[in-house]
């Protein structure tokens, strides 16, 4: 009897607890369905004037408070829309924002694209506009709202590409060939350059294939004047001599500087040794191809046999100087490399196993990456010029060559945009197929791999129609034929 009668206040104890329990997340019920005052919704600033100078910074912050859920223990999901205030129900931009979203920011660049293109409001014209966020309880549909007006005036957007054509460019006066400079991240509207520039002239095309608009010489030789008809002047830019540069636009400050870049030591070198294709022959060993985003760099893709090789930098004569291993015989793992005078001590790399082999010496650093070849059996092909878009996920297959494993071929449609060639699915930092210089077209005959895919290079299709684009992964070759 007495372990029962003790165990009973156990028992009630329990229930007390439990009770008490109950009674505070009751509590905590009535505190979160508690009355939180009606929605109101508050802006950073009520008239902007944008200038792309600050394209990539904070122009507007929309924030609101949370709003009611009128009792109801329910969530609230919130939708966001900016629209024109003489007519709020002619395209305004919706953005569905979801639950415990309290803001919603734009850089300059972002609200001007969305001023001129979904609200069709016109540069340098300010539009008065409306902003406007729905708070709804998802359990019963119920719906707040709350509105704020504001006034903006967005600018006439600089073009987003660039491109040199002239007899002074690389590929001279083709406009399908133009060659592109690369767009800074940080600085809206500046580009650069680098490379080698022969005596002649060039501009500067806004669009590949078209000679109209161009950017041609101003009053001076450092300024920029936007030519956009025919019968307007074609002044060009002067090169006096052939050599290395950099060329550095700025197309907000209309002004371009071009100015002599870092000379690599040499701009031809080549392989030697059994090997290599052509063996010992010094009058005509094998060539390496300059990458032509960086000129310090030169590669070999191809066929090795089991045998030696050196680097020589010149041809028809064996007491040249050599790039050649710290050691003779050197492990091909190693990246260490030395040039030597009159190629003294006659150190050379030695291949054990013949097969396929991608080689890249990069001067500058004094390395050099000997990697067997292993050829990938899947490759994609992604971006918004091809048939599945950005879907990393689900990119579009390249077929295979059946008789040649370095070969994969697309044919069929591309839209006007961009697009690459992963190596694996569903993972952004994988390894990629890229070009040499960002932006190149369909005269574009190179690609080089890209190990975790930075810098982010993309081809770039301007036309959209049917295309027959065919790779092959050992020779890093692309071909893109509109038909």
């Amino acid at each position: 009897m007495k372990r029962i009668s003790s165990f009973i206040p156990n028992i009630v104890m329990l229930f007390v607890l439990a009770a008490c329990m109950l009674s505070c997340q009751k509590t905590d019920m009535r505190e979160l369905n508690k009355e939180t005052g009606p929605l109101a919704l508050s802006a950073s600033a009520e008239q902007l004037m944008l200038d792309q100078r600050k394209a990539f910074e904070t122009a507007l912050e929309l924030t609101w408070t949370t709003g009611s859920n009128q009792g109801t223990n329910s969530a609230l999901e919130y939708t966001l829309s900016v629209a024109r205030k003489s007519n709020p129900s002619a395209n305004p931009v919706v953005e569905p924002l979801g639950k415990a979203v309290l803001a919603r920011s734009y850089t300059t660049g972002e609200l001007n694209a969305l001023l001129i293109g979904q609200l069709q409001g016109a540069p340098g014209e300010e539009i008065e506009l409306v902003a406007k966020v729905i708070a709804e309880v998802t359990m019963d549909g119920t719906r707040d709202s709350a509105v704020f007006e504001l006034r903006a005036t967005p600018y006439e957007p600089v073009s987003e590409t660039l491109y040199l054509v002239g007899d002074a460019a690389p590929n001279g006066w083709s406009a399908d060939a133009a060659t592109p400079l690369v767009a800074s991240n940080e600085t809206p509207g500046l580009f650069t350059w680098q490379g080698t520039l022969t005596a002649g002239e060039f501009k500067l095309l806004t669009t590949l294939g078209q000679f109209s608009p161009s950017y041609n010489r101003g009053a001076s030789a450092e300024m920029l004047v936007l030519r956009t008809a025919d019968d307007q002047p074609d002044d060009k830019f002067v090169i006096e001599s052939t050599g290395n540069y950099i060329v550095t636009v700025d197309l907000l400050e209309l002004t371009i500087t071009i100015a002599p870049g870092s000379e690599p030591l040499y701009d031809q070198l080549w392989l030697l040794g059994d090997a290599v294709p052509t063996g010992w022959d010094i009058q005509a060993p094998t060539p390496m191809r300059v990458d032509s985003s960086n000129l310090f760099v030169f590669n070999y893709y191809g066929m090795m046999n089991a045998g030696e090789f050196k680097i020589p930098t010149a041809t028809g004569d064996f007491n040249t100087d050599y790039f050649m291993p710290l050691e003779n015989h050197q492990d091909i793992s190693l990246d260490g490399m030395q040039l030597v005078p009159g190629g003294n001590p006659d150190y050379k790399w030695k291949i054990d196993q013949a097969g396929p082999y991608k080689v890249t010496l990069d001067m500058e650093q004094l390395t050099i990456a000997i990697r067997p070849f292993v050829p990938y059996t899947e490759i994609w092909m992604v971006g918004d010029a091809s048939p599945v878009g950005w879907n990393i996920d689900n990119p579009h297959p390249m077929t295979p060559d059946p008789t040649d494993p370095y070969v994969f071929t697309y044919e069929g449609p591309m839209n006007a945009g961009e697009f690459k060639f992963p190596l694996a699915t569903g993972n952004w930092g994988a390894d990629f197929f890229m070009p040499e210089v960002n932006g190149a077209g369909p005269g574009s005959t190179r690609m080089k791999f890209v190990p975790k895919g930075e810098p982010d290079f993309k081809w770039k299709i301007e036309r959209a129609g049917t295309y027959r684009i065919v790779i092959n992964q050992l020779l890093e070759t692309i071909s893109i034929e509109r038909r």
